[in-house]
């Protein structure tokens, strides 16, 4: 049951994707001109001084936890690259904060800690800040200790280094590096600049402050930090390329970064001959030595292991897959759902979600991992629909719906991919109301609803897996109205007329909403997404076994929305009338 090759093989093939939206879409290098949009921004503007009070908190109860520490610095790396976005004269002394909890994880030793806290309560926070999720911490396992350990592989330790980290997530790897480098008695110093531009052709501009700190360093060893490099690699060169600009020797300046990119995917413009001309170096994941010997499950092998032998195979993105393993007394499923402050939030709602018994037993098994307990039981198909199973499935998005609400998210960008989707699979030009996707009832979705991830456990009950983590992450929706799930039940179970009256129904006894009229709605925005998601799926597995089963999801989701669309833009267009 094993993987037939080793962990680390498998994880540094995965790929940080990089946003872009309609705004951003002129001038694209030709490798992505055909992208739909599937990756939504999780920026978000919340209260400085709550920001402020998670932290000290965090910082309060970090020193006897490890995981205590990691969340602490996580959080302090998010809050110190939202002061540096926001031109905040604080950002230069909160770094010191970062750079304490950075070195407190690296040496264990939290000596500092109160002196970190104490910073904390002396400085002015803007009232608001704009935050975003530093997706390698959130949602591909990349551990900020890897940064640490990659130091090893530099062929020769500079005396001097230099130590840029690319805003957001290289703030807090920057600090980590910095740490590691103060370690073994170097001298170093570090900034974070934050690259502008498309996401496949970014261009970096230092400040005057940013270029006195390169001309006072200017002899040193220059270590560009951040995760990845996503699919273009443009964002690890623009800076590179910047710091050449200003003086600094081509070959003192070495790329740290989460994986080894095949460089011919990549998609900036000339980049093989851009990206040859800096020494790059990956880390290597820490996940490898913890499950070392464990069944790896990530990537779609969890079909091999977990399906019937003989059962076609549900489609996978499999480089966009969470981590996962199979315990080696195949009792429980570790997963990745994240890191800090989201990862926690994970961690509330599989707890929830197991007390209601809606998901498996879960436990928090540190470093972002939670533990399942794994079913026994038969994967479901379309053809098991019943009136139980209808039940079932309006009561589970029912209880989200009480019990997952959110507050203050409008999901208007919803709106925007829909529009932008349409016009460019299908070249029909939509034109929605700009609240028509804003609902006084939010909630976080499962996002997942297809037959597969639900497990017959006996008799008439049915346990939903993998309903966690989907419905808040860096793909659409994002939180939003529940019709999102129950249009998602319609097309994934192919349900006819007499089926959707009954679960619309069901739902409506249960929560008291009627959501019936948004349903055709909904159910041309799911569709549209998850055939934009397939279809830049197709582009990372050709030639491979996933191809075909890809191609005819994105066919399946294609024919839905071109079902629907008619209607729904006749309804639209007489609404607006």
């Amino acid at each position: 049951m094993a993987a037939s090759t080793p962990i680390s093989d498998r994880i540094s093939t995965e790929t940080v994707p990089e946003v872009s939206s309609p705004a951003q879409s002129a001038s694209l290098p030709s490798a992505a001109q055909n992208d739909l949009w599937i990756f939504r921004d999780g920026k978000r503007t919340v209260s400085g001084s709550s920001l402020v009070s998670n932290l000290r908190r965090r910082i309060d109860g970090c020193i006897r936890d490890r995981n205590g520490v990691l969340d602490a610095l996580i959080e302090a790396g998010t809050l110190e690259t939202a002061l540096a976005d926001a031109g905040s004269a604080s950002a230069t002394t909160f770094a010191s904060i970062t750079n304490v909890l950075a070195e407190t994880l690296c040496t264990g030793n939290p000596a500092s800690v109160e002196a970190a806290a104490k910073i904390l309560d002396s400085l002015d926070i803007p009232e608001t800040l704009s935050i975003s999720p530093p997706e390698g911490f959130t949602y591909y396992a990349l551990h900020p200790l890897d940064f640490a350990n990659v130091l090893s592989r530099i062929p020769e330790q500079p005396r001097q280094c230099a130590v840029i980290g690319i805003r957001s997530i290289g703030t807090t790897l920057s600090a980590v590096v910095l740490a590691a480098l103060s370690a073994t008695g170097g001298a170093a110093s570090r900034i974070t600049v934050r690259p502008s531009g498309h996401p496949y052709s970014r261009r970096t501009e230092f400040s005057p402050d940013e270029m006195r700190w390169i001309q006072q360093n200017i002899a040193a060893q220059f270590l560009v930090v951040d995760e990845g490099p996503g699919r273009s690699g443009s964002t690890f060169l623009s800076v590179a390329e910047a710091l050449v600009r200003t003086g600094v020797p081509r070959q003192n300046i070495t790329l740290l970064g989460s994986r080894d990119p095949d460089v011919t995917s990549l998609c900036a413009d000339n980049v093989i001959t851009r990206w040859q001309a800096f020494p790059f170096i990956a880390t290597s994941p820490s996940v490898n030595g913890r499950f070392e010997g464990w069944i790896y499950a990530g990537g779609g092998h969890w079909r091999h292991l977990l399906l019937p032998e003989g059962e076609p195979w549900p489609e996978s993105w499999t480089q966009m897959e969470r981590l996962k393993f199979i315990s080696p007394d195949g009792q429980s499923l570790y997963k990745f759902e994240g890191m800090g402050p989201i990862g926690a939030d994970v961690r509330d709602r599989a707890s929830a979600l197991a007390n209601a018994g809606f998901g498996p037993k879960a436990c928090d098994a540190g470093d972002g991992f939670l533990s399942y307990e794994l079913l026994r039981g038969p994967h479901l198909r379309t053809e098991d629909i019943s009136s139980a199973l209808l039940n079932r499935l309006a009561d589970y998005c029912a209880f989200r719906y009480t019990n997952f609400a959110i507050q203050n998210a409008q999901p208007r960008q919803l709106r925007e991919m829909l529009e932008f989707n349409v016009s460019q699979e299908f070249g029909v030009s939509l034109s929605l109301p700009e609240e028509i996707f804003c609902t006084q009832h939010a909630v976080i979705v499962d996002g997942r609803m297809q037959p597969h991830e639900w497990i017959a456990v006996g008799g008439d009950e049915f346990v939903k897996t993998d309903g966690v983590d989907h419905g808040d992450n860096h793909f659409f929706p994002g939180p939003c109205d529940i019709a999102w799930d129950l249009a998602g039940i319609t097309v994934e179970w192919n349900l006819e007329d007499t089926a959707v009256s009954y679960l619309f129904d069901r739902f409506c006894r249960l929560s008291g909403t009627n959501l019936i009229r948004s349903f055709s709605l909904y159910k041309l925005a799911y569709s549209v997404f998850r055939l934009g998601s397939c279809k830049m799926a197709i582009s990372t597995v050709k030639g491979s076994p996933e191809e075909p089963r890809i191609t005819a999801a994105y066919l399946h989701y294609r024919a839905v929305a071109n079902t629907v669309l008619p209607s729904t833009n006749s309804a639209i267009r007489g609404r607006a009338a």
